[in-house]
């Protein structure tokens, strides 16, 4: 076998406290993430050198986060092979739903099996953090308490689906400059990561809205006036809706998959611009 394709699908934070800063400037998180259906398309090939070619193409100031993995494992390794990665985008970018980190940890885990490495899932981890913070999730999937820096993940039996749609004003947000304007006016969290956890366990939704917070969308807000706009019309419409990560996508939770569809048509006319995807939250990666 010398390619193969693999899928890396995106993540929302059902909630997102922050809870610290490490000397080296990381922020210490609690944060419940789960992966939706919605996918980047990966095409791995052993090449004569390392390429990445995606389409539509990466803003050239953004971090090809495939690549630096894929570097990231060659050195670990010692490999000497070459890879192409051919990514189809799907994921919006800079848009808080790892698209970066789970095309990243895509690459880890088809390099690995297109190699015959046989690495344990805590190596590919280790890994994929030094490449991104949400690389690790990205590796395990499903529903997840992630915590610390990104490298503490702890996984949770997911058996209830949820219907999303994900607003995408098509604005590229900086991580960096929201979690500089949250150390500059830090936010309480008037939620509950571990209710929080309970509710979306259990499928109760107003438990949900309930606990349901992120400690980013305030700084968020403050930087780009226009997601607040979406958040607020998005809650017009859905029992919860929230920021994911840093941002700019937002996520309202519907009844089921027609209403869902329905609402989405609704918003793609209300904002006069940007994309609306209808999804549902998964339980695993995809195969």
């Amino acid at each position: 076998m010398d390619s193969l394709e693999i899928k890396a699908p995106a993540k929302i934070n059902w909630g997102l406290e922050i809870v610290g800063k490490r000397e080296d400037g990381y922020h210490l998180l609690r944060s419940l993430m789960q992966t939706v259906d919605l996918c980047d398309v990966l095409r791995l090939t052993l090449a004569e050198k390392d390429e990445c070619r995606c389409s539509p193409p990466l803003p050239d100031d953004g971090p090809n986060l495939a690549l630096r993995a894929w570097q990231a494992l060659k050195a670990e390794r010692g490999l000497t092979q070459s890879l192409l990665i051919e990514i189809e985008k799907k994921i919006p970018v800079a848009a808080g739903l790892g698209g970066g980190s789970a095309d990243a940890a895509a690459v880890l885990r088809g390099a690995d099996r297109l190699l015959g490495l046989g690495l344990p899932l805590d190596r590919l981890c280790d890994i994929g953090m030094k490449v991104g913070a949400d690389v690790p999730f990205c590796l395990h999937g499903g529903l997840a308490l992630v915590e610390g820096a990104g490298e503490r993940v702890t996984p949770l039996a997911a058996e209830c689906e949820y219907d999303l749609i994900l607003v995408d004003p098509a604005i590229p947000v900086s991580t960096a400059k929201v979690y500089a304007a949250f150390d500059k006016a830090p936010e309480d969290a008037p939620g509950n990561i571990d209710a929080l956890t309970r509710a979306v366990l259990s499928g109760d939704k107003s438990e949900i809205r309930r606990h349901s917070v992120n400690m980013l969308e305030e700084p968020a807000f403050r930087l780009y006036r226009r997601l607040r706009e979406v958040q607020e019309a998005c809650a017009d419409t859905s029992a919860c809706a929230h920021l994911s990560g840093s941002g700019g996508v937002v996520w309202a939770l519907c009844p089921n998959r027609q209403l869902a569809q329905m609402t989405a048509r609704a918003m793609s006319i209300r904002l006069h611009s940007g994309a609306c995807h209808v999804v549902r939250t998964t339980d695993r990666l995809p195969e």
